[in-house]
Protein backbone atom coordinates (compact mmCIF):
# COMPACT_ATOMS: atom_id res chain seq x y z
CA UNK A 1 0.00 0.00 0.00
CA UNK A 2 1.61 3.55 -0.93
CA UNK A 3 -0.50 6.30 0.19
CA UNK A 4 -0.57 9.52 -1.66
CA UNK A 5 0.68 13.00 -0.21
CA UNK A 6 -0.43 16.29 -0.72
CA UNK A 7 0.04 19.62 0.63
CA UNK A 8 -1.29 22.62 -1.01
CA UNK A 9 -0.51 25.06 1.20
CA UNK A 10 1.99 27.43 2.72
CA UNK A 11 3.98 24.73 5.63
CA UNK A 12 3.27 25.62 9.22
CA UNK A 13 5.64 27.37 10.68
CA UNK A 14 7.87 25.17 13.64
CA UNK A 15 6.49 26.60 17.10
CA UNK A 16 8.77 26.88 20.16
CA UNK A 17 7.43 25.20 22.77
CA UNK A 18 7.66 26.34 26.37
CA UNK A 19 6.59 24.76 30.38
CA UNK A 20 5.01 27.87 31.95
CA UNK A 21 4.19 26.82 35.54
CA UNK A 22 4.07 23.23 34.66
CA UNK A 23 1.97 24.07 31.68
CA UNK A 24 2.77 23.15 27.99
CA UNK A 25 2.57 26.22 25.71
CA UNK A 26 3.29 27.02 22.07
CA UNK A 27 4.75 30.18 20.89
CA UNK A 28 3.42 31.67 17.46
CA UNK A 29 5.50 33.68 15.22
CA UNK A 30 4.13 36.31 16.18
CA UNK A 31 5.26 35.97 19.70
CA UNK A 32 2.21 34.79 21.96
CA UNK A 33 2.31 31.83 23.56
CA UNK A 34 -1.04 29.31 23.80
CA UNK A 35 -1.75 26.60 25.79
CA UNK A 36 -1.44 22.79 24.09
CA UNK A 37 -5.35 21.34 23.93
CA UNK A 38 -4.08 18.31 25.92
CA UNK A 39 -3.29 20.93 28.68
CA UNK A 40 -6.44 22.91 28.68
CA UNK A 41 -8.38 19.34 28.49
CA UNK A 42 -6.02 18.15 31.38
CA UNK A 43 -7.01 21.06 33.82
CA UNK A 44 -10.69 20.51 33.43
CA UNK A 45 -11.99 20.03 36.87
CA UNK A 46 -14.09 16.58 36.12
CA UNK A 47 -10.45 15.62 34.26
CA UNK A 48 -8.88 16.08 37.17
CA UNK A 49 -11.03 14.77 40.18
CA UNK A 50 -11.60 11.26 38.03
CA UNK A 51 -7.88 11.03 37.88
CA UNK A 52 -7.03 11.91 41.52
CA UNK A 53 -9.55 9.32 42.31
CA UNK A 54 -8.39 6.53 40.32
CA UNK A 55 -4.99 6.65 41.70
CA UNK A 56 -6.53 6.81 45.34
CA UNK A 57 -8.68 3.90 44.22
CA UNK A 58 -5.76 1.69 43.30
CA UNK A 59 -2.47 3.37 45.04
CA UNK A 60 0.20 5.39 43.67
CA UNK A 61 2.63 3.09 42.82
CA UNK A 62 0.47 1.22 40.66
CA UNK A 63 -0.89 4.01 39.02
CA UNK A 64 2.38 4.93 37.98
CA UNK A 65 3.57 1.89 36.50
CA UNK A 66 0.00 1.74 34.55
CA UNK A 67 0.28 5.54 33.03
CA UNK A 68 3.83 4.38 32.04
CA UNK A 69 2.88 1.92 30.19
CA UNK A 70 -0.07 3.25 28.51
CA UNK A 71 2.10 6.09 27.90
CA UNK A 72 4.50 4.13 26.03
CA UNK A 73 2.50 1.84 24.18
CA UNK A 74 0.71 4.89 22.50
CA UNK A 75 4.36 6.95 22.14
CA UNK A 76 4.97 3.53 19.85
CA UNK A 77 1.78 3.00 18.10
CA UNK A 78 1.63 6.59 16.74
CA UNK A 79 5.12 6.66 15.26
CA UNK A 80 4.44 3.14 13.39
CA UNK A 81 1.11 4.94 12.30
CA UNK A 82 3.09 7.66 11.08
CA UNK A 83 5.90 5.96 9.46
CA UNK A 84 3.40 3.34 7.70
CA UNK A 85 1.52 6.65 6.38
CA UNK A 86 4.69 7.86 5.22
CA UNK A 87 5.14 4.61 2.91
CA UNK A 88 8.31 3.63 5.15
CA UNK A 89 9.39 0.54 6.38
CA UNK A 90 8.14 -0.31 10.11
CA UNK A 91 9.25 -3.58 10.47
CA UNK A 92 12.10 -2.43 12.88
CA UNK A 93 9.00 -1.08 14.87
CA UNK A 94 8.03 -4.41 15.34
CA UNK A 95 10.59 -5.28 18.11
CA UNK A 96 10.57 -2.12 19.88
CA UNK A 97 7.00 -2.42 21.19
CA UNK A 98 5.40 -5.69 20.56
CA UNK A 99 1.90 -4.83 21.89
CA UNK A 100 1.91 -1.82 20.12
CA UNK A 101 3.16 -3.16 16.51
CA UNK A 102 0.18 -5.69 16.98
CA UNK A 103 -2.02 -2.98 17.70
CA UNK A 104 -1.03 -1.24 15.00
CA UNK A 105 -1.54 -4.44 13.19
CA UNK A 106 -5.44 -4.54 13.82
CA UNK A 107 -6.10 -1.19 12.44
CA UNK A 108 -4.09 -1.49 9.39
CA UNK A 109 -6.46 -3.27 7.12
CA UNK A 110 -8.60 -0.27 8.42
CA UNK A 111 -5.77 2.48 7.14
CA UNK A 112 -5.93 0.83 3.82
CA UNK A 113 -9.24 0.98 3.11
CA UNK A 114 -10.23 4.34 4.04
CA UNK A 115 -7.12 7.01 4.14
CA UNK A 116 -7.36 8.37 0.54
CA UNK A 117 -4.84 11.17 0.56
CA UNK A 118 -2.22 12.24 3.40
CA UNK A 119 -2.49 15.94 3.75
CA UNK A 120 -0.83 17.06 7.03
CA UNK A 121 1.09 14.61 9.99
CA UNK A 122 2.55 15.08 13.20
CA UNK A 123 2.67 18.87 12.79
CA UNK A 124 2.62 21.61 15.07
CA UNK A 125 -0.97 24.42 14.65
CA UNK A 126 -2.19 27.33 16.51
CA UNK A 127 -4.74 29.17 16.49
CA UNK A 128 -5.60 32.73 17.07
CA UNK A 129 -9.01 32.91 17.45
CA UNK A 130 -9.54 30.52 20.22
CA UNK A 131 -5.80 31.13 21.24
CA UNK A 132 -4.90 27.20 21.43
CA UNK A 133 -2.22 25.65 19.96
CA UNK A 134 -1.14 21.71 19.71
CA UNK A 135 0.23 19.01 17.66
CA UNK A 136 -2.02 16.72 15.25
CA UNK A 137 -1.90 13.35 14.36
CA UNK A 138 -3.33 13.62 10.81
CA UNK A 139 -5.08 15.25 8.56
CA UNK A 140 -6.30 13.87 5.12
CA UNK A 141 -9.01 12.39 2.69
CA UNK A 142 -10.59 10.08 4.62
CA UNK A 143 -13.60 8.32 2.65
CA UNK A 144 -13.57 10.98 -0.03
CA UNK A 145 -14.01 13.83 3.06
CA UNK A 146 -10.97 15.95 4.20
CA UNK A 147 -10.94 14.92 8.04
CA UNK A 148 -8.66 15.51 11.29
CA UNK A 149 -7.79 11.63 12.26
CA UNK A 150 -6.79 10.79 15.45
CA UNK A 151 -5.28 8.09 16.58
CA UNK A 152 -5.81 6.32 20.01
CA UNK A 153 -4.85 3.46 22.49
CA UNK A 154 -6.57 2.41 25.17
CA UNK A 155 -6.59 -0.68 27.62
CA UNK A 156 -9.93 -1.87 26.99
CA UNK A 157 -12.50 -0.42 24.66
CA UNK A 158 -14.32 3.10 26.17
CA UNK A 159 -17.88 3.93 25.82
CA UNK A 160 -18.40 7.32 23.89
CA UNK A 161 -19.80 9.25 26.60
CA UNK A 162 -15.92 9.08 28.10
CA UNK A 163 -14.11 10.40 25.45
CA UNK A 164 -15.72 13.61 24.33
CA UNK A 165 -12.64 15.43 25.41
CA UNK A 166 -11.24 13.55 21.99
CA UNK A 167 -13.51 14.92 19.69
CA UNK A 168 -12.69 18.47 21.21
CA UNK A 169 -9.35 18.12 20.88
CA UNK A 170 -9.85 16.95 17.50
CA UNK A 171 -12.15 20.53 16.52
CA UNK A 172 -9.41 22.49 17.81
CA UNK A 173 -7.11 21.11 14.92
CA UNK A 174 -9.48 21.79 12.10
CA UNK A 175 -9.78 25.01 13.46
CA UNK A 176 -6.21 25.70 13.71
CA UNK A 177 -5.60 24.26 9.96
CA UNK A 178 -9.05 26.03 8.57
CA UNK A 179 -7.16 29.47 10.36
CA UNK A 180 -3.75 29.05 8.16
CA UNK A 181 -4.81 27.48 5.14
CA UNK A 182 -8.31 28.74 4.03
CA UNK A 183 -9.59 25.24 3.85
CA UNK A 184 -12.47 23.53 6.09
CA UNK A 185 -12.36 20.81 8.18
CA UNK A 186 -15.54 19.32 8.64
CA UNK A 187 -15.54 16.13 10.17
CA UNK A 188 -13.35 14.34 12.53
CA UNK A 189 -12.33 10.99 13.08
CA UNK A 190 -11.13 8.87 16.01
CA UNK A 191 -9.80 5.64 15.66
CA UNK A 192 -9.31 3.60 18.69
CA UNK A 193 -7.34 0.62 19.14
CA UNK A 194 -7.66 -1.60 22.58
CA UNK A 195 -5.35 -4.13 23.67
CA UNK A 196 -7.66 -7.28 22.50
CA UNK A 197 -7.48 -5.12 19.27
CA UNK A 198 -11.20 -4.38 19.37
CA UNK A 199 -11.12 -1.36 17.72
CA UNK A 200 -13.60 1.84 17.62
CA UNK A 201 -13.98 4.30 15.14
CA UNK A 202 -15.88 7.12 15.63
CA UNK A 203 -16.85 10.24 13.43
CA UNK A 204 -18.47 13.11 14.38
CA UNK A 205 -18.71 16.91 12.76
CA UNK A 206 -15.85 19.76 13.76
CA UNK A 207 -19.26 22.40 14.25
CA UNK A 208 -20.95 20.45 16.95
CA UNK A 209 -17.90 21.01 19.31
CA UNK A 210 -16.10 24.30 18.53
CA UNK A 211 -19.20 26.41 21.24
CA UNK A 212 -17.31 24.05 23.93
CA UNK A 213 -13.74 24.32 22.88
CA UNK A 214 -15.00 27.82 23.02
CA UNK A 215 -15.64 28.04 26.74
CA UNK A 216 -13.11 25.84 28.00
CA UNK A 217 -11.19 28.14 26.49
CA UNK A 218 -12.39 30.71 28.12
CA UNK A 219 -13.05 28.98 31.35
CA UNK A 220 -8.81 27.80 31.11
CA UNK A 221 -7.95 31.78 30.77
CA UNK A 222 -10.13 32.89 33.98
CA UNK A 223 -8.44 30.32 35.68
CA UNK A 224 -4.95 31.28 34.85
CA UNK A 225 -6.56 35.38 35.17
CA UNK A 226 -4.45 35.96 32.03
Amino acid sequence: MTFEHEKNYEPFPELAVHNINGLRFYEAPNGKKYPSITTVLGKQPGKQKGLQQWRERIGEEAARIISGKAARRGTAFHHICEDYINNQDIEEHKGKNFLSWCMFNELKPILNDTIDKVVLQETSMFSDTYKVAGRCDFIGVYDNKLAVVDFKTTTTPKKEEWIEDYFIQCSAYAAMFEEHTGMAVDDIVIMMVAEDGSIQIYEKKTKDYLDKLEGMMEKFYEDLNL
